[in-house]
């Protein structure tokens, strides 16, 4: 997941990468974003499993990813939108905006691996066994959880791809 994302924005020009149309997060602000969104993921893994049901209650069945695609997409149809504190502040003209840009890829970098690293340490079954809250899809297993992170980085991508004129990916 790191190198991927990585190297879609590092391939960014960094003449492009900070701007946008009134109203559409830049590329930098979706590279952000994605940076603030994967460390709450992080904290949730590094919380003790038998901690986890005590804070947040048991979970549901695990949907599949295709399911958990669906019901994302669901709720940005009807309005969902990232919470204030998940909105990267960025600004759109850097006095260096190589360094600016190079701060960001790398500010992401510790961020997946983080994440990664802390998704390393959990098995397959007991993704199923601990939920957390999620701000628009409500209470998600923690494989749902890391479901929506890999498609919630191609939906930025895609943004980004569709901001600068590219088709989008699929998956």
């Amino acid at each position: 997941m790191d190198r991927q994302v990585y190297e879609y924005f590092a391939g960014i020009p960094n003449r492009n990468f900070f701007k946008h149309p009134a109203g559409v997060w830049s590329p930098a602000e979706n590279l952000a974003h994605l940076s603030i969104s994967v460390r709450p993921v992080t904290l949730a893994l590094r919380v003790p499993r038998r901690v986890s049901g005590l804070i947040w209650g048991s979970p549901g069945r695990s949907r599949s990813f295709p399911e958990l695609v669906a019901a994302y997409r669901a709720a940005l149809g009807q309005g969902g939108v990232a919470p204030a504190q998940f909105v990267a502040e960025v600004n759109d003209q850097p006095a260096d905006p190589q360094t600016a840009q190079q701060k960001l890829l790398e500010s992401w970098h510790k961020d997946a691996f983080r994440l990664e690293a802390a998704a390393s340490t959990w098995q397959d079954e007991d993704l199923d066994k601990a939920a957390v809250p999620h701000p628009l899809l409500g209470k998600l297993t923690l494989r749902e959880l890391l479901f929506f992170t890999l498609y919630h980085n191609l939906h930025h991508i895609n943004d980004v791809r569709e901001l600068l004129g590219a088709s989008p990916l699929e998956w």
